[in-house]
């Protein structure tokens, strides 16, 4: 088990990893209240051979990097409860070493940045992958719609997708 802290911004963040699944614990303190993400399970949803023949892969071809999907349930959603958000993405490379990558969250209202921004730091192989992180809205957030930004990143390239939630 390793721990990480991030001090500047507010994040502790605890990483336990196992074979091919991994969980962490974090809190993002904002200025609506804790927004507190909880432990994220991820697992391989496809081997490296899976992916590559979903999407034609050829080594060269050179890096994909896809973000498949980002749902975030239930949704409406109420203040104070308890949401998930699922996050597909995909990760093909010519090498099939584990590549270091980031997984991060953006949380907006009515279409404007709370600065409200997660990331996970990670080491994944080749394939398609899937991440769920379950995380409590404030008792006190405000009733409106909300989006919620994913972007994976690495070395190699980027993409996102967002997701829209309403909180009644």
């Amino acid at each position: 088990m390793r721990r990480f802290s991030f001090p500047a911004r507010g994040l502790a963040v605890t990483l336990v990893c196992l074979a091919l699944s991994c969980t962490a614990d974090m809190a993002v303190k904002t200025p609506l209240g804790d927004i507190v993400w909880d432990q994220y399970r991820q697992e391989r949803r496809a081997t490296r051979e899976e992916a590559s023949a979903r999407y034609n892969y050829c080594p060269t071809d050179g890096c994909v990097i896809r973000l498949e999907s980002v749902e975030v349930s239930p949704s409406p959603a109420r203040r104070g409860e308890r949401l998930r958000l699922n996050v597909t993405y995909t990760l093909l490379t010519a090498d099939p070493a584990a590549i270091p990558l980031t997984l991060s969250q953006e949380l907006l209202y009515e279409g404007g940045s709370l600065g409200k921004r997660q990331s996970t730091d990670l080491r994944n192989y080749n394939g398609t992958w899937s991440q769920k992180t379950d995380f409590q809205l404030p008792a006190d957030a405000a009733r409106g719609s909300y989006t919620l930004v994913s972007r994976i990143s690495s070395a190699f390239g980027m993409d996102q997708k967002r997701t829209d939630f309403f909180v009644e």
